[in-house]
Parts: C-alpha cells; structure tokens; sequence
C-alpha cells in the first residue's frame, strides 16, 4: 500500500478558526393587494437563513378586505403590522423591503425606500407608468441600495436559453420567438365586445387585469436576455378568451414583434389562455433560431406525468367563483417540472442576498424593469395605431 504525506496544511487543518458567521437581514413586507404574489414569497423567506420576517405594513387608504388580509398574514408570521409606511421603514432592524402593494402605489414606495437606504424586492413592475418606472431606476441608483425584479431573468427558461446562446453551437442568433401564457380562467363565448383601449396608467379593474402586460413581460424580460436594445415594436392584441376582458376593450391575450438595434428579430405570445389549455398549467417556451442551428427549449421539460383518472375525468375545473381568473390558485396540474427552481425566485433571492453582500447590482434591476415597461408601453401604442413604434417612446 501507498502511503501518502499528509501536508502541514491538511494536518492542521482542524485547528483552522472559523469563517466569520455572515450577516443575516430583516425584510418587512409592504401589502398583500390581490395582484401581487407578496404570499408565494413567505416560504422563500423563511426557508433562507440569511432573512428573517421583521414585519408587515401598508398604507392605511387600502380596502377593508386587504386590510383583514395584512392582519392575518401578520398572526401568521407573529410579527407587528403597522399602516405607519414611514416609520416601518425606518425601523433599523429592516433591511430589505419586499414591494408587493398595487402597481399605482409602487415608484412612491420604491423612492422612499430608496431614500432611507432600503435593499428592494420589487415584484414585477416598478411603476405603473413609464415616467414612475424611472423614477424608481433614477431613485434606486442614486442611492446605491441594491433592488431586484425577480420574476424575469432568473427562471428555467431564461437559465437554460443563457446556456444554449453560450455554448456556440447556433451560430449567430438570428431571432427568438417566446410563448409565456396562463391556463387560468374560464374561456366563454364572447357575445360584446369593446374596441380596443389603451391602458394609458390603468393595468387593472376589479375582475381582470391587462394580461399581455402581466403574462408578457416575462416573454419580454427573456427576449431583454437574448437580443440588444430594442428599437421597433409591433402589436396585435383584440382577440378574446374572457367576456370580461371584451367587454372592457382590455387584453386578455396579445402579440408582439421586436426588432433590436442590430436588426435582430424577436416575437412573442403572452396572455391567459384558460383553464385546463395546457397539461403545467401553461406553456413557456423559447424557440431560438441560428445560423448554423435551432433550439427549442421548454422550461417546463423534463417533467413527470401523472395522468391521473381523477383529475381526467371527475375533477371540477371550474375555477372559484370567489377567483374566477385564478390570480390566488389554479387548477391540478398533470406534470410536473423536475428542475428545482422553475420560477427562479430561490436563485434570485441568493442573487439579492450576494449583491448585498458584495456591494454590486443583481443580474435583474429597476433599469432593466423600466425598460422592459417602454417596451410593453411601446406594444400597446403600436395595437391600438395599428402600425410599428419606434424606441423610445414619450415618457407619460
């Protein structure tokens, strides 16, 4: 037998002190409202032992219900719930704000966050118009503090798209089509319609939101991976699934084309397409095309079936009457997605964590958000001119 020689290092290696134990962060958490996705996030707080829940807050102009749901979530969590925003947020314990108010009440937050030296966990959007978008971006980088927008840049798709670009093997890439769409809500025959409107700073009414904003932008926020500055934007948007998106002239499902600065091509498919459409709840899919090669690549692959009688046959699909566009629920799924982190939010949680730490900006920002925003802002001008717009467009 071969005897090895043990290196002073590895000896004394056991003597070794210890790293130095690293900083843990208070996160408080502003508002419930419906249309965020602030109580998906719980677990991913409370599963990282970098964070700890210090709070709840809102304003205190918000409807009884979100109110009664605050409350609840504070019993649940065991932490104080206070309407007094400032004072929340200056508590020194706080850290870390996790944005999860509606989208009219965000770029206000966001700057005052900003302004008290506050990190940012944004959900989604960072205002609901162009003009706030940048504020936010302007506010957040003068300050230096750290902010994320999680759902875009940090999922399966959006990982294994940056792979496959990396690798080489598709050449030059000449364009991208990305399919993002919901399989929640009811489709029913559409028996009134209204024209096409504008969203002109309103995303949402009291039974839909603006779908092509809300499921497109991560169709929006991968293309941002994958092409240059885009430039040119054409929209098509007017065909319905839901009588109560027809009947408001609003946007239940929408397409786009891009064209970047380089003259790269992108289009995408984004909306709610109904309930019980698609095996995972939905398709989300990007299609790469390269000189030399193609791609497809779907982040809901590989997968595991389970083709269940029940669920075929007897299960009652017909959504909540409660929540009739599912936006808190869906309905059972058929497969499920193997790979560990689909949405992405637990990477993108480290990625916060470790852009603290490190003093940098995380790999998704307020910038890219509000870019992303001019982008969607630029569909909507182009379906309701029915004609291309170009980059950049008025900041309103």
């Amino acid at each position: 037998m071969i005897m090895r020689a043990i290196s002073p290092a590895e000896k004394f290696s056991n003597l070794r002190p210890n790293p130095m134990p690293q900083p843990t962060y208070g996160i408080l958490l502003v508002s419930f409202s419906k249309h965020s996705h602030q109580e998906h996030f719980i677990p991913l707080y409370q599963a990282n032992p970098r964070l700890r829940i210090i709070g709840i807050a809102d304003h205190p102009d918000i409807d009884p219900d979100l109110r009664l749901f605050n409350q609840h979530w504070a019993r649940e969590l065991d932490v104080p719930y206070s309407e007094d925003i400032d004072q929340a947020i200056a508590d020194p314990a706080v850290d870390i704000v996790s944005v999860g108010c509606e989208i009219e009440k965000r770029s206000e937050l966001i700057i005052r966050c900003a302004e008290a030296g506050k990190h940012l966990w944004i959900d989604k959007f960072p205002g609901a118009t162009l003009a706030e978008c940048e504020a936010s971006a302007t506010a957040v980088e003068r300050a230096k503090v750290q902010a994320i927008i999680p759902g875009y840049a940090y999922g399966e798709l959006a990982r294994q798209t940056r792979m496959v670009l990396a690798d080489g093997n598709l050449g030059t890439l000449l364009g991208v089509h990305v399919d993002v769409m919901f399989g929640k809500g009811w489709p029913r025959p559409i028996t009134q319609r209204s024209a096409f409107a504008a969203p002109n700073g309103r995303w949402k009414y009291p039974e839909l939101k603006r779908e092509l904003l809300t499921v497109g932008a991560y169709a929006v926020g991968l293309i941002q991976e994958c092409l240059g500055p885009i430039r040119h934007v054409v929209g098509h948007a007017g065909a319905y699934f839901f009588p109560e998106h027809a009947v408001r002239g609003c946007d239940d499902f929408g397409t786009l084309t891009l064209t970047d600065t380089e003259g790269q091509i992108a289009t995408l498919c984004g909306g709610r397409i109904g309930v019980a459409a698609h095996a995972q709840g939905g398709p989300a899919r990007a299609y790469l095309i390269g000189s030399k090669q193609s791609a497809t690549i779907d982040s809901k692959k590989p997968a595991m079936d389970a083709q269940m009688r029940d669920y075929l046959a007897g299960y009652d699909y017909r959504p909540n009457p409660e929540d009739p566009m599912q936006w808190h629920g869906g309905p059972p799924v058929l497969a499920t997605a193997l790979a560990d982190d689909t949405t992405g939010l637990a990477t993108g949680l480290v990625d916060l964590i470790s852009a603290i730490d490190e003093n940098r900006p995380p790999r998704y920002g307020v910038r890219q958000a509000r870019n992303l925003m001019e982008i969607l802002l630029a569909g909507y001008q182009a379906v309701e001119l029915g004609e291309s717009v170009t980059l950049p467009v008025e900041q309103a």
